[in-house]
């Protein structure tokens, strides 16, 4: 190479040392954040699916005698999310509602009925004049356990069966006649959505038929990273 040539590829290297660090330093601009983004939407991806098969094993167990009531089913509860942070206090023998303050989970185990016309069994049972909650859905059952701060900040998509009187097996009494056993408005109208429909084929429900569900909620403090905010996992079975 001609030695004039060779001073002027050598003065222009030196004039442009450090260019390659100022446009990486542009391209992380853009691509950091949308790693950081790709990173905590695959990990929120991860843990809802592993929610998601918890919540549906739940309520399979529940709709084959499992009895969440007791802390022997909590614990395995606990065992089948590990990795989800749920966590309870221990007792002894049943006990309907067991929240504490840590944690990140929450979880709802309920039954419902569908309470038909005043000429139906249920309410010629009770006394047509008496039967409070006709052609309304009502609580058989509410368990829950968990972190008792997501109880309040995340509510059941079906509402709770405030002031109602329930046993420390979660079974709720007087559920034809007690208004405070019936679903309240908002998750009545869901429910009804729901269950109470022709749609593509579906038979609505009928006095005295139930189903089953069971709810999760599980927060991922961990994976805020910035703006890339996770929020949490939100997950309902339905048998």
């Amino acid at each position: 190479m001609n030695t004039k040539v060779a001073r002027h590829h050598r003065r222009r290297g030196r004039r442009q040392r450090g260019q390659e660090i100022i446009e990486f330093a542009f391209v992380a601009l853009l691509f950091v954040p949308m790693f950081l983004g790709m990173f905590v939407t695959g990990m929120n991806l991860i843990m809802s699916i592993q929610a998601n098969n918890m919540v549906r094993n739940l309520g399979d167990m529940y709709i084959h005698g499992a009895d969440f009531s007791t802390y022997a089913y909590r614990q395995l509860a606990q065992r089948m999310g590990t990795g989800l942070n749920l966590q309870m206090p221990s007792f002894s023998g049943n006990v309907q509602s067991n929240t504490g303050s840590t944690g990140n989970g929450i979880i709802r185990i309920t039954e419902v009925m569908y309470i038909g016309k005043t000429t139906d069994p249920n309410c010629v049972a009770a006394g047509a004049g008496s039967c409070t909650n006709h052609d309304s859905f009502v609580f058989i059952q509410r368990i829950v356990f968990g972190n008792s701060s997501l109880a309040t900040q995340y509510p059941s998509s079906m509402g709770d069966p405030t002031g109602a009187t329930i046993s420390a097996q979660g079974s709720v009494s007087n559920y034809v006649t007690d208004a405070t056993a019936k679903l309240p408005s908002g998750g009545q109208a869901a429910v009804v959505a729901l269950w109470q429909t022709t749609a593509n084929g579906q038979a609505p429900l009928t006095d005295g038929q139930v189903f089953y569900a069971a709810e999760g909620y599980f927060q991922t403090p961990s994976f805020n990273l910035g703006n890339s905010i996770s929020q949490g996992v939100s997950v309902r079975s339905f048998f």
